[in-house]
């Protein structure tokens, strides 16, 4: 990662931020909504994409943070509960992660599903740290003393959360921790012949993991205010699942670029629908659209839009070299032209 590529990550987080923050109640929803996403699909891609680690239990972690960050900011914790949070999801990421140590593939992916649906029965048998299927009220997060009072606050503190996430996970894919993830996914066998420890590895990438999905619910709780078991759902874990098929596995520019596609493809749908006499028809494509989604890069464009933009600047840059005249072509002219003069 360049110095070139942070400022320009960096200009886009200033200007989404302002974005937000100068918009309407409506733009500045749809900005941290699509933030809190991204830092969701970065703390999965990091799991899946990078460490190989297929997991149906996202959804469930995220509302791990979200309660415990709701938790903690109604008994005054302010900012660190978002720490909180990230911490208390981590460790429950690890014990999640555990059975991986023994499972593989198929197996392992089950074992994240039961996980998944006991996280959302505890949610709703805990009723007194949960509040039950009503669902616990949070209030709103306090930085310095000082409550967030607005969506368009929650926007510029979402997106600059979501850089700063984007960035330590940057570095940390570019360590040998990082490296260490690519080549248990490629093959635990090579792994331990080339002398990493793989349980370790796993555990690592489990822990870094739940921490940015605690930071994701956190955030969720805080803007929204209630952190309810029906948020939780697999769905969750599926829409997730979607943003960084549809952005790129093993990409983390790419899970930003799908959480914006998938995150905003339904508002686009919406807002189609009311201009079109079958808005029915519309409402329901839109139940079905991060499924079709799914198939579709799969089937096309398995590495997702990032590649796809990679491949498609590639082309241009080389039909652009190709226009160009070649030197060699150029001097030749030259010469030609030199001795016509002399003629």
């Amino acid at each position: 990662m360049t110095t070139r590529q942070i400022l320009i990550a960096l200009a886009l987080a200033i200007f989404f931020a302002a974005l937000g923050y100068n918009s309407g109640r409506f733009w500045a929803y749809l900005v941290y909504a699509v933030a809190i996403a991204g830092i969701g699909a970065l703390s999965l891609n990091l799991l899946i994409g990078f460490c190989g680690q297929i997991t149906f239990a996202q959804g469930a972690l995220v509302g791990v943070g979200a309660y415990a960050a709701g938790i903690a900011g109604n008994a005054g914790w302010g900012g660190f509960s978002l720490l909180v949070a990230g911490v208390v999801t981590a460790l429950v990421s690890l014990l999640i992660g555990l059975p991986a140590l023994r499972l593989r593939g198929l197996y392992f992916a089950i074992s994240t599903l039961a996980a998944q649906f006991i996280l959302v029965y505890l949610f709703k048998i805990l009723q007194p740290l949960t509040n039950g299927v009503s669902g616990l009220v949070v209030k709103p997060l306090s930085l310095f003393g000082r409550p967030v009072a607005n969506d368009q606050e929650y926007a510029v503190i979402c997106v600059f959360i979501l850089f700063l996430s984007w960035l330590f996970l940057s570095r940390i894919t570019r360590t040998d921790m990082g490296r260490s993830f690519l080549v248990v996914r490629e093959s635990e066998l090579v792994a331990r012949g080339m002398g990493i420890d793989v349980s370790r590895a796993k555990a690592q990438a489990f822990l870094l993991s739940g921490f940015f999905a605690g930071i994701c619910g956190a955030l969720f709780a805080f803007t929204s205010r209630l952190a309810n078991p029906e948020a939780f759902e697999i769905a969750l874990s599926v829409d997730q699942t979607a943003m960084i098929i549809v952005g790129g596995l093993g990409s983390l520019t790419g899970s930003i670029v799908g959480a914006i596609f998938v995150t905003l493809l339904p508002e686009a749908i919406e807002r189609l629908g009311a201009f079109l006499p079958a808005a029915g028809l519309l409402s329901a494509f839109r139940e079905m659209a991060f499924g079709l989604l799914i198939i579709l890069f799969l089937l096309l464009e398995p590495r997702g839009l990032v590649a796809l933009f990679r491949r498609m600047a590639t082309r241009r840059t080389a039909k652009t070299a190709a226009a160009a005249p070649r030197p060699e072509t150029i001097m030749h002219s030259n010469r030609a032209a030199t001795a016509q003069d002399g003629r």
